[in-house]
């Protein structure tokens, strides 16, 4: 894939004081959109840079990204521009509506608890993928891109399955702010030449860990079990020692090894003697980021605590 400033708006938008309103050469579109990424406030990416999934998947881990994918239905819920209508019958433009968005997603709990979390005002933007995998960003001054300005971010509340009706959702409402950069300064790429879908987008995925028993004083080992939090039963397996940090009363382990014998479960040695009444705690940590990268998959725990008795 090339660089993403070469071939973004690769069939040129008609732009400038007067419109140019041709239709020769191939006609861009942008079809229904059904997955958002969230952006940092801030956050571009320049337009020499070369989007992969790599470079998605730090993004993510790092909190730039936030994707939240494939919606199961989409409504549009943008503001009609507002007029006024003088004593002569002649119409003014007093105010532009603004472009809100409604993703609705059926997608079980535990993705209606982590989106839950993306209330926001006025601290993210959103890139937009489309039904045909078209991407949309918003289009800076310098040429780089990031998220469409988005102002209030709202999940709304989870709908209840009747009987015979609907399934169980819940939906993530946002009101876009920039009418000049939805109007004019933003460009699409086809899903061809950003070279993946919108099923490939990396996500991080949340883990349970869990004690299999509290450690006894003296003890220099002990066992952890890795679970999927949205069911609390798929074992995560393929982890390594890398991935995991462990502290003793908040001072860091250094040493320690990591074996996964039956899937999913860690055996933990070369801890140092613990005594009574010390706190373990064991999460995950690749380099700075509480999200580890393991084959394909991104992770994010809580942690596990334990009080030696």
């Amino acid at each position: 894939m090339s660089a993403i400033g070469t071939i973004i708006g690769k069939v040129e938008n008609c732009g400038g004081n007067q419109a140019n309103t041709g239709k020769l050469g191939c006609l861009q579109l942008f079809g229904t959109p059904l997955s958002v990424i969230l952006t940092a406030k801030g956050f571009s990416i320049p337009a020499d840079t070369e989007i992969t999934i790599a470079y998605l998947q730090l993004n993510v881990q790092n909190g730039n990204l936030i994707p939240v994918m494939e919606a199961s239905a989409f409504e549009d819920l943008s503001a009609e521009d507002t007029m006024s209508t003088n004593a002569a019958g002649v119409e003014r433009l007093n105010l532009k509506g603004l472009p809100k968005y409604k993703f609705m997603y059926e997608e079980g709990h535990e993705f209606y608890r982590q989106m839950a979390k993306l209330t926001s005002f006025k601290s993210r933007g959103a890139i937009l993928i489309d039904d045909a995998g078209r991407w949309l960003f918003g289009v800076n001054e310098d040429g780089s891109l990031g998220g469409m300005t988005a102002g209030q971010i709202t999940p709304d509340p989870r709908k209840t399955k009747v009987q015979g009706g609907d399934a169980e959702s819940k939906s993530l409402t946002i009101q876009f702010l920039d009418r000049l950069q939805w109007d004019y300064e933003y460009g699409i790429v086809e899903r061809k030449t950003m070279g993946f879908t919108a099923s490939d987008v990396p996500t991080i995925n949340g883990v349970n860990l869990t004690f299999d028993a509290i450690p006894l004083a003296a003890a220099e080992t002990f066992d952890i079990t890795a679970k999927l939090s949205s069911d609390n039963a798929s074992l995560v397996e393929g982890l390594i020692t890398a991935d995991f940090f462990v502290t003793i009363n908040g001072v860091t382990e250094a040493g320690f090894t990591v074996a996964e014998g039956n899937p999913g479960e860690y055996a933990f040695t070369g801890i140092t003697a613990l005594t009574s009444t010390d706190v373990v705690v064991v999460g995950f940590v690749s380099g700075n980021y509480t999200t580890i990268i393991s084959g394909d998959e991104m992770y994010r725990t809580d942690g596990a605590s334990a009080v030696i008795a």
